[in-house]
């Protein structure tokens, strides 16, 4: 069974609306499924993972 995985990490911050996570996970399926066909759509997972600003690093500095 073919099962694409999109993983979105960003500042948790991000997430914290339920109506733009539901968005932002249906237009990266819709993208997905677009280039890879409709048939994928019940079997693609989209994840996203909020990370604590002190848990992320740009340029070797920790983010706050």
């Amino acid at each position: 069974v073919e099962m694409p995985i999109i993983e979105v990490k960003a500042f948790e911050r991000r997430f914290e609306d339920p109506e733009t996570s539901e968005r932002l996970i249906a237009k990266l399926t819709d993208a997905l499924c677009d280039v890879y066909g409709e048939e994928l759509r019940a079997e693609t997972w989209v994840i996203l993972d909020g990370v604590a600003p002190p848990h992320w690093g740009f340029g070797g500095e920790v983010r706050k």
